[in-house]
């Protein structure tokens, strides 16, 4: 299955209206590694969100809750819905209720002329900082960031981040990032948050 994936290319497929516009930077994104004992005041949360709807995310770190829709996939392009408030759950993921697997949410960073995206800060994510996602039936899973990385896309999406139902639990979710290539139409890099069950 990897091998249909291998030429996925997150962000934004060429077409002539909306361009994506480049976010500000405020202070850059903050790429990290995991270390023990980081996050500090961040991650002193409760493991479930009473008020999360079914089928959601939420960040409490960024601020964030979004919607749980379906990534689509056309060409070896993986493209996130476009809707400010949702992000897509690539079709090989592990479910969102499974006990093993990897879940692999995408989103857009931001879209000319809309509101901020979901995933509009990710990059600003820490080690330890904590997600929340449930399922359809509500069912909620708490999740732990572990590492935050970025890779650029002329050297080809992570292989490792579409494991799909194999291998441990674990959350990765990917946005665009790196400088705006005004000409590309596209961000440099893409963006990666792995987190595993809190």
């Amino acid at each position: 299955m990897l091998a249909g994936i291998a030429l996925v290319v997150l962000g934004w497929p060429a077409r002539p209206a909306p361009v994506a516009a480049p976010l500000p930077e405020v202070d850059g994104p903050h790429l990290s590694e995991p270390s023990p004992g980081s996050g500090g005041a961040r991650t002193a949360l409760p493991r479930h969100q009473s008020d999360l709807p079914a089928s959601s995310l939420r960040i409490p770190a960024l601020g964030v809750t979004a919607r749980i829709g379906r990534a689509t996939e056309d060409r070896g392009v993986l493209t996130p819905p476009l809707a400010p408030s949702e992000v897509g759950l690539w079709s090989g993921s592990a479910a969102l209720d499974a006990d093993s697997g990897e879940v692999t949410l995408v989103g857009h960073v931001n879209w000319r002329g809309m509101p901020p995206f979901a995933f509009g800060r990710l990059a600003h994510l820490r080690a330890g900082d904590l997600v929340y996602t449930s399922d359809a039936g509500g069912q909620q899973t708490a999740w732990r960031v572990r590492r935050v990385s970025a890779r650029a896309k002329a050297g080809g999406v992570d292989p490792a981040a579409f494991a799909g139902a194999q291998g441990p639990r674990q959350l990765v979710m990917i946005t665009c990032g790196g400088p705006f290539d005004v000409r590309a139409r596209s961000y440099s890099d893409n963006v990666y948050v792995r987190a595993s069950p809190a």
